[in-house]
C-alpha cells in the first residue's frame, strides 16, 4: 500500500517539478533580455520562449530533438552576439541544455547523434568567428584572439550537452543495475526453490532404489526358500501346493516392485553397512547353493566403492536365484591396492534351461543401472555367458570397482564441480550483473573525465595562445628608445614586435595626430591594463611617440 502511494506521488510530483523548471526558465529568459534595454527585443525573446517551449514539449517523446532545438537556438543568440546583430549575450538558454542533456541520456541509449550536433555546432561557430576576420582582413592577432573566445564557445557546448548526456547514461545503467539486481535475487529464490525439489526427487530416488534392491533381493530369497520346500514335500499334498504358490506370488510381487519404483534406480542407492559375507551368508542361509572367495580384505561397505560392490553382489544374487534356481553360484572378490574385482558365477539352472530366458535380456534384468554406477565411479562391468571351461550354462557377472570416484574437479581444470542449473545460473547472471556495473562505471568515469579533459585542453591552449599573444604584442623599452620621430616607418618597422596592441582595447587613448595612423604595443605584459607605447605615422615617417598609461 506504502509503495503504491509513493509511485502516485511520484506520477503527480515529476511532471509538476518538470513544468515548474520549464517555467522558470522561460521567466528567467525574458528578464535576461528586457532587463538593460530601452527598447525590448520582441523577435529575439519570442524566438528563445519558443525554443524552450518546443523542449519542453519534445523532452518527453524526443529527447534528442528537444536538444537539437535548444542547442540551435542557444547557438545561434551566441552567435548573433559575437557577430554584434544583438546586444547581449543570454545565459539562459545554455542552462535549459543541462536538463535536456540528462534526459536525452536517461531517455535514450544513442550517444553518436548528440556527438554529431555538438560537432556541428562547434564548427559553426568557428565558422561565424573566422570568416569576418577572412572577409574584413584583420591581422593576425585579431584572428587568433577571436580563435581563443571560440575554444570558450565550443568547451561551453561540450559542458552543456556532452557532460549531462553522460550522467544521464550512468543514472540509467546505475537504475538498470539496481532493477537487475532485484531481478537476480528473485532468480536465485527460483533457482533455490529448484534445487530443493530436485533434492527431493534425488532422495526418493534413493529411497527407491534401496528399497527395490533390498527387498526385490529378499523376495528373490523367498522363492528359493518356497522352491526348496515345494521340493521337499510329497507329490500332490497341499504343503507341496502352498510352497508352489509362495514362491510363484513372491515372483510376481518381484516383478510388480520392479515396475513400480525399478525406474526411479539413480546414484549409488545410499551406502548400506551390511558386508558382503553377510548378504552371501544369508543367501545360503535362504537355501541358495553359494561361497565366497575372498583374497585380501573386505572393502568397507561405507566407501563408494564398497557400496558398489555390494550392489553388484546382490543384483548378481538375485538374478541368479530368479532365473536360475537351484544354481551353484560363485562368489570371488579380489583386493588389488584401491580397486577391488569382483566376479559372480552361475552354473544355470539344474533342468537344462537356458540361462537367458526372455524377459530377462542381453544384460540381465537390473543390470543396465548397475553398470552406470560402476562407470560412475571409474571402474567397469562385464556380463554374460559364462566363459567356456566354466561347469554349466550360466550366466556371469565381472566388475572393477575402485573405492573413489575419480577427482571431476581435476578434470574440469581444478575447478570444483558444481550442480548445473542454480550454480551456473548464478555464475552466469553474476557474469551480467558485473558488466551492467562495469558498463555504468564507465559511464560515470567518462561523465567526469571527459569535461575535465576537454576543459583542462581548452584552457592550456587558450591559455598558452593568449601568452604567445601577449608577449608577441610587448615592445622592448630599449628598443622603444632606439625609435626616433623622423624615422622612415620601413626602419622603425624592424624594431616593433610581431603583433601590434589593438586600438579598441586602448579604451581612453589620446587623440591621434591630424592625418597620421597610430599603432599600439604593450610595455610589458601583465594582467591587467599595463601602460602602451604609441606610434603615429604620416606620409610612411614617424610623426608621433609616446607612451599611454591606462587608468582602472
Amino acid at each position: 500500500m506504502r509503495q503504491g502511494t509513493r509511485e502516485t506521488a511520484l506520477r503527480w510530483v515529476r511532471p509538476a517539478a518538470g513544468a515548474a523548471l520549464w517555467t522558470l526558465l522561460g521567466v528567467s529568459t525574458v528578464v535576461e533580455l528586457f532587463g538593460s534595454r530601452d527598447r525590448p527585443p520582441l523577435f529575439e525573446a519570442s524566438v528563445l520562449v519558443l525554443a524552450l517551449a518546443s523542449a519542453a514539449l519534445l523532452s518527453r517523446s524526443h529527447p534528442l530533438t528537444a536538444l537539437g532545438v535548444m542547442l540551435s537556438a542557444s547557438v545561434l543568440q551566441m552567435a548573433a552576439s559575437a557577430s554584434l546583430l544583438v546586444e547581449t549575450f543570454v545565459i539562459t538558454p545554455w542552462l535549459a541544455l543541462l536538463p535536456l542533456g540528462f534526459l536525452a541520456g536517461l531517455r535514450s541509449a544513442r550517444v553518436r547523434p548528440v556527438t554529431v550536433m555538438a560537432a556541428v555546432a562547434c564548427a559553426f561557430t568557428l565558422a561565424v568567428s573566422v570568416t569576418p576576420g577572412l572577409v574584413s582582413g584583420h591581422d593576425t592577432r585579431t584572428f587568433l584572439s577571436g580563435f581563443v573566445d571560440w575554444l570558450g564557445g565550443a568547451l561551453a557546448i561540450a559542458l552543456t550537452t556532452l557532460t549531462p548526456l553522460l550522467l544521464g547514461r550512468y543514472r540509467l545503467l546505475h537504475g538498470r543495475l539496481s532493477q537487475d539486481g532485484w531481478a537476480i535475487a528473485e532468480r536465485m529464490e527460483r533457482a533455490r526453490a529448484a534445487d530443493a525439489d530436485r533434492a527431493r526427487l534425488r532422495e526418493r530416488a534413493r529411497i527407491a532404489t534401496r528399497m527395490h534392491d533390498s527387498l526385490g533381493h529378499d523376495l528373490a530369497l523367498i522363492a528359493v526358500r518356497a522352491a526348496a520346500l515345494e521340493m521337499s514335500a510329497p507329490d500332490g499334498s497341499d504343503r507341496r501346493s502352498a510352497a508352489g504358490e509362495l514362491r510363484t506370488a513372491a515372483h510376481e510381487a518381484n516383478l510388480r516392485l520392479r515396475e513400480v519404483i525399478g525406474v526411479l534406480r539413480e546414484g549409488d542407492g545410499g551406502g548400506t553397512a551390511e558386508p558382503v559375507a553377510a548378504l552371501v551368508r544369508r543367501a545360503a542361509d535362504a537355501g541358495m547353493s553359494v561361497r565366497l572367495l575372498r583374497e585380501g580384505p573386505d572393502p568397507d561397505p561405507a566407501t563408494p566403492g564398497g557400496a558398489a560392490v555390494h550392489r553388484v553382489v546382490q543384483e548378481s544374487l538375485t538374478n541368479a536365484a530368479k532365473y536360475a534356481p537351484g544354481a551353484e553360484v560363485t562368489v570371488r572378490i579380489v583386493r588389488e591396492g584401491d580397486l577391488t574385482r569382483v566376479s559372480v558365477l552361475d552354473t544355470g539352472a539344474p533342468d537344462g534351461r537356458s540361462a537367458l530366458p526372455a524377459g530377462r535380456g542381453a544384460d540381465g534384468s537390473g543390470l543396465p543401472g548397475l553398470r552406470s554406477l560402476v562407470e560412475g565411479l571409474g571402474g567397469g562391468l562385464d556380463t554374460g555367458p559364462a566363459p567356456e571351461g566354466a561347469p554349466g550354462r550360466g550366466f556371469s557377472v565381472r566388475a572393477s570397482v575402485p573405492d573413489a570416484p575419480p577427482d571431476r574437479g581435476s578434470e574440469a581444470g581444478g575447478s570444483e564441480a558444481s550442480p548445473a542449473g542454480p550454480a551456473s545460473g548464478t555464475s552466469e547472471t553474476r557474469r551480467a550483473h558485473t558488466e551492467v556495473r562495469e558498463r555504468a562505471r564507465r559511464r560515470l568515469v567518462d561523465a567526469v573525465a571527459v569535461p575535465a579533459s576537454l576543459g583542462a585542453g581548452v584552457v592550456l591552449a587558450g591559455g598558452a595562445l593568449l601568452w604567445w599573444i601577449g608577449t608577441s604584442s610587448v615592445l622592448p623599452p630599449e628598443r622603444y628608445e632606439r625609435i626616433s620621430v623622423g624615422d622612415d616607418r620601413s626602419l622603425v618597422e624592424r624594431e616593433l614586435p610581431r603583433f601590434a596592441y589593438p586600438p579598441r582595447s586602448v579604451g581612453d587613448r589620446p587623440p591621434d595626430p591630424a592625418g597620421s595612423e597610430c599603432s599600439y604595443y604593450l610595455v610589458r605584459y601583465e594582467n591587467g591594463l599595463p601602460p602602451v607605447y604609441r606610434l603615429c605615422f604620416a606620409d610612411g615617417v614617424l610623426v608621433a611617440k609616446d607612451e599611454v598609461r591606462r587608468s582602472e
